[in-house]
């Protein structure tokens, strides 16, 4: 009876090494990377023994399941890490964001929260353009501390047009980015957007535009009288627009209202945006030479707002007050504000 007991409780102590060897084999031998979550009290979720690196580290399956089917992964970076058909891995097609800025009080607080919202969007060029003689060593600091991959130009408006009472802002910045992806041969695969420094945009925007085909359109919040500018969507198709300023244009949207692919701008080499007050965006998809039927809904079928044009108030230039502030931080700080 004793040596049946024994022989018994020999059998189960080795199981059970076996079992834990053939475990700590497994995981030493599978290298993963990993993530955690949070499991709520109560759970019954086991912990699963992986190597990373030369450490080994304890992960609920619950969480590692999660990993492995994809569900804690953002949806950008789940099609980042797709797999072509070949079993390559398939990249994110390449966002070119082309920002016109120009020197005011508020210029540096709008870019820097620009920015800081880019800074969460994978796979961008940002081309950032100065309507400046100069390029600002403030601006540039701003995106290189981003970490953004950028491109940093100037396009001053020509002197014929700064003449004018009504000025047409931003749109030598605007051309002069539209050549540059023209000259350097990018990505045909690319979405072009032109996100100006003043708006506000949820990552969500940049998701939906990334897989524009030809011409993807979407509403614009806080616009003219009736809050809101959009293609007028039923049944899936584009059937007009509503805007608060029509004037006879052709396509009565805003700026931050659409996108479209590198691959059209190629096919419309001669595509500009023209010095016309009010007409920028109309005339420069007219020369586009797209149609109604082209334009592909964003924001599911234009039901959701994804950008707002949101406008920093216009402030005057800081006067210093009057004092004795020598050796002190205010004349640093003033040419901060004045830069």
């Amino acid at each position: 009876m004793i040596l049946n007991t024994l022989n018994s409780r020999s059998f189960f102590i080795a199981f059970g090494i076996i079992v834990f060897c053939m475990l700590t084999f497994i995981a030493v031998h599978q290298p993963q990377q990993f993530s955690t979550a949070s499991i709520g009290p109560g759970i019954d979720d086991r912990l699963v023994s992986l190597r990373v690196d030369d450490f080994i580290v304890h992960i609920s399956e619950k969480v590692l399941d999660g990993i492995r089917n994809e569900k804690l992964l953002c949806p950008d970076l789940r099609r980042e890490l797709s797999t072509s058909s070949d079993g390559s891995e398939k990249k994110l097609p390449t966002l070119y964001i082309i920002t016109p800025t120009y020197k005011r009080p508020e210029q540096i607080p709008d870019l820097t929260r620009l920015s800081q919202t880019l800074m969460h969007v994978p796979s961008i060029l940002w081309l950032l353009i100065e309507d400046a003689e100069v390029l600002n060593p403030n601006v540039a600091e701003i995106v290189k501390r981003s970490g953004i991959p950028f491109i940093h130009l100037i396009a001053p408006m020509p002197k014929d047009e700064q003449k004018k009472k009504v000025k047409a802002r931003g749109v030598s910045n605007r051309n002069r980015g539209l050549e540059w992806i023209r000259e350097n041969n990018v990505d045909p695969d690319g979405v072009i957007y032109f996100a100006d420094d003043d708006n506000t945009y949820d990552l969500r925007l940049f998701e939906e535009i990334r897989v524009v085909k030809k011409l993807g359109m979407f509403p614009v919040g806080l616009i003219t009288s009736t809050g809101v500018s959009t293609p007028i969507v039923k049944n899936g198709l584009v059937t007009g627009f509503y805007d608060g300023w029509i004037a006879n244009r052709k396509f009565p949207v805003d700026m931050a209202g659409f996108a479209f692919s590198v691959d059209l701008l190629y096919q419309k080499p001669n595509a500009r945006m023209p010095f016309i007050p009010g007409y920028e965006e109309d005339k420069f998809l007219q020369s586009l030479e797209v149609k109604k039927e082209d334009i592909e809904p964003k924001a599911n079928n234009c039901t959701k707002i994804y950008v707002w044009h949101t406008q920093t108030k216009k402030n005057k230039a800081p006067v210093k007050a009057k004092g004795n502030y020598e050796n002190t931080n205010i004349d640093i700080l003033y040419n901060v504000l004045e830069s």
